[in-house]
């Protein structure tokens, strides 16, 4: 049984509906919102799509399949029958009913069986599944497939149309992939070797350790994988929905996550030196990051000039202006300059909670939105929230961002679900993560002894 937070009246808003037609541009944003809420009975995107995840103690892969599954594909998640290490990967080793959180709740939509694929009898009914998929995601060790010979080279001549899609940190090429082929897959490598941990954490003058490069505080390489990963397998069935054929998709995990760190290179380009960790600060705009108030802390942002004066002008800053007046003058390669003026911030925003913040905002943003005159400024802000913070706002409520899934083995699990479509919505129909539980039916449906 799937629960969600259905408001009883929700606003679309929007400054171009202050005119004559605004009546019937909310009438047909309504119809639209109306449409979006409203996922029952509607078709699925990828419902035609057989998905095949044989990934193996790679959260990568799940993912991926994950992203599949709420859009409406059959992903039939397949393990060796004492079950995928990834089931036992899981904060603080705590599991439900045998398994981990995490990969319960990345078997949303899938339907689970066993197959050992060193087994010849097992090999034949992973042809016969082959025969019927369009995609299938493996994330093991380069070659291992191929040499059991259940690999690309292999499952091309069943099914030419078949998108095969093997995730690993390295790729299947070049002399560093073959050198490190045996390395499992960690979150932690593909962050490290991306560049981005050389650029996370605090001040590379404050004391040790906290000045030491961080890692993201979850699978942020994982998750921007099967990004990259669902992303390319989509395009190629673009492809073959054109021409028939199907094709190998390469990912490595480090190269997906190091697409995310193109900015600094070119920040350190302009500074002709390495961009340093940053902390909270930040190189391309200031202020733009968190900063601590009465009550917890709030992010600011300024990306024009004419914000940042307007922030200056909220926060009663105005005396300090003529210093730091343009962009260039507050993008800089000297940390101290950059700290100094953060430290003006933190100062003036300290003794007010988050709420009187925002209203001193809202009141200039609303005031300079109103004015025919458009370079009044409109600084952000908005609160960090803790994530069971998150689970409170009546916002991602409105928007049906979490859904309690009720599963009668598994119980309750909140998980979250996000793009939000009008014709095809995404959805999470239940959560199935039992180790083979569905094999007699997969077995059933497609005729395999």
């Amino acid at each position: 049984m799937v629960e969600k937070a259905m408001p009883s009246k929700e606003k679309v808003y929007s400054r171009h509906m202050q005119n004559k037609e605004a009546a019937k541009r909310i009438s047909e944003w309504s119809s639209v919102l109306s449409e979006i809420l409203t996922p029952e009975g509607k078709p699925e995107a990828l419902a035609d799509t057989v998905v095949l995840d044989l990934s193996y103690a790679n959260f990568t892969g799940l993912i991926a399949s994950s992203l599949f599954a709420e859009a409406g594909a059959e992903v039939i998640k397949i393990e060796p029958p004492e079950g995928d290490p990834a089931r036992l990967m899981t904060p603080y080793g705590q599991t439900v009913k045998g398994t981990g959180i995490p990969y319960i709740m990345e078997s949303r939509n899938k339907y689970n069986i066993c197959l050992d694929i060193h087994d010849d009898e097992d090999k034949n009914r992973l042809h016969a599944l082959v025969q019927k998929a369009d995609v299938l995601i493996e994330t093991f060790e380069p070659g291992l497939l191929d040499n059991l010979g259940i690999g690309y080279r292999q499952l091309k001549e069943i099914n030419p149309s078949l998108v095969y899609v093997a995730i690993t940190p390295y790729g299947q090429y070049t002399e560093h992939a073959k050198k490190l082929a045996s390395i499992p897959w960690s979150d932690i490598t593909s962050q490290a070797e991306s560049g981005m941990a050389a650029l996370v954490g605090a001040l590379p003058d404050d004391p040790e350790p906290y000045n030491w490069p961080t890692r993201a505080g979850f699978h942020a390489a994982g998750y921007a994988s099967a990004v990259s990963a669902v992303c390319s397998a989509l395009m190629a069935l673009f492809f073959k929905r054109r021409t028939g054929k199907g094709q190998m998709v390469d990912v490595a995990t480090a190269d997906s996550f190091s697409s995310c760190v193109g900015f600094p290179p070119t920040i350190g380009y302009v500074w002709e030196k390495p961009r340093p960790r940053y902390g909270t600060l930040d190189y391309g705009l200031c202020p733009y990051g968190f900063f601590k108030c009465k009550d917890g802390y709030a992010a600011i942002a300024c990306f024009r000039d004419q914000d940042f004066r307007a922030a200056l002008r909220i926060l009663g800053l105005w005396k300090i202006e003529e210093e730091w007046k343009t962009l260039l003058d507050r993008i800089t390669d000297d940390v101290e300059k950059a700290k100094i003026l953060n430290r003006e911030i933190e100062r003036a925003i300290a003794s007010m909670t988050f709420d009187e913040i925002f209203k001193k905002f809202q009141a200039f943003s609303i005031k300079a939105a109103r004015s025919k005159w458009r370079g009044g400024g409109l600084p952000v802000t908005t609160k960090m929230l803790r994530p069971r913070e998150v689970l409170e706002v009546d916002h991602w409520k409105a928007r049906n961002t979490f859904f309690k899934v009720d599963d009668q083995y598994y119980g309750i699990f909140q998980v979250p679900i996000t793009g939000k479509m009008s014709k095809t919505p995404l959805r999470i129909k239940r959560i199935s993560a039992r180790v083979g539980e569905d094999t007699d039916h997969v077995f059933k449906k497609y005729g395999i002894k």
